[in-house]
């Protein structure tokens, strides 16, 4: 990326995550009163605005025909296509955390199949706002924020979904048709692969790849056949191998964690406390008396 700014200070450092088809980025910044910058990208990129604290707001101008300036507030969204330089401009002292997401087309295409449309993906849309893209946007930058290593096939499905949602508001993507469920031999296959596993990473195009689907239409038709998406469905499968070694063995907990899966004890603990209600300590306990 090439940038030229004046006037933002960092708050934080920098956290970023790269997934199959993307790299997320979140930033903290300061800004003084007239903040400038200009900024163009070799890959295509969605701009979310997630916290404005203070007076200022910031304007974005892109180079496109259309050149009038568009103001981004908490919850707004600016789509910058590869290749297109936006300047932006912050009339007063604020602070912004906001989260940039830079896509891979080639993976994009790859997970989307026959719904991608790379027409769709040439076309800027500075300062709109969409609900669903801005819920995914947020679960993303928790991911970041939160410092937890979420499985790959979690931030690709949002990813996935996120693109499908993005190609629509473009009103370029074509309409999705409802998709089905996962033939009874294709679940088996997939909860079988998923659970034998389950510790490791699983990237969603393994999946897809594995029942023959696109990336979006596989999570789509997990969601359909099992209530549930898959990397929820992975993160049971480390519950269950956690209960089994909580029942029959004196692991200790951490050894526990790291042997199904999970970055440490307090990982664990907030997934198994979610799933089976209470936490390891106290569900070995109630096995044992």
């Amino acid at each position: 990326m090439t940038t030229r700014i004046e006037g933002f200070s960092l708050l934080d450092d920098l956290r970023f995550r790269r997934w199959n088809s993307a790299i997320t980025d979140l930033w903290q910044v300061e800004c003084q009163r007239s903040a400038h910058g200009t900024y163009m990208s070799q890959a295509p990129r969605l701009v979310a605005i997630l916290d404005c604290v203070g007076d200022g707001c910031m304007e974005v101008r892109s180079t496109a025909k259309t050149p009038s300036p568009q103001r981004q507030m908490q919850g707004c969204l600016s789509y910058i296509p590869a290749g297109m330089e936006v300047s932006s401009y912050v009339r007063d002292n604020c602070r912004l955390r906001h989260l940039d997401i830079h896509f891979d087309i080639d993976a994009l295409e790859n997970s989307l199949e026959s719904a991608f449309n790379r027409t769709a993906l040439e076309t800027p849309q500075i300062g709109f706002c969409h609900p669903r893209i801005n819920a995914l946007v947020h679960l993303l930058a928790d991911d970041l924020e939160n410092g937890m290593t979420s499985p790959q096939i979690y931030g690709e499905g949002l990813l996935t979904a996120l693109t499908a949602a993005l190609l629509q508001s473009s009103n370029f993507g074509e309409p999705q048709r409802k998709r089905g469920k996962l033939s009874p031999h294709h679940l088996r296959k997939s909860v079988d692969y998923i659970e034998e596993n389950c510790a490791r990473t699983i990237r969603l195009d393994e999946l897809a790849q594995l029942t023959g689907l696109s990336q979006s239409y596989f999570c789509s038709a997990f969601r359909e056949s099992t209530g549930m998406p898959p990397q929820q469905w992975q993160m049971k499968a480390r519950i269950n191998r956690a209960k089994d070694m909580l029942q029959n063995s004196n692991t200790q907990l951490a050894a526990i964690a790291a042997h199904v899966g999970f970055a440490d004890q307090a990982h664990l603990t907030r997934v198994f406390r979610k799933i089976a209600g209470t936490t390891p300590g106290a569900w070995r306990k109630a096995r044992l008396m």
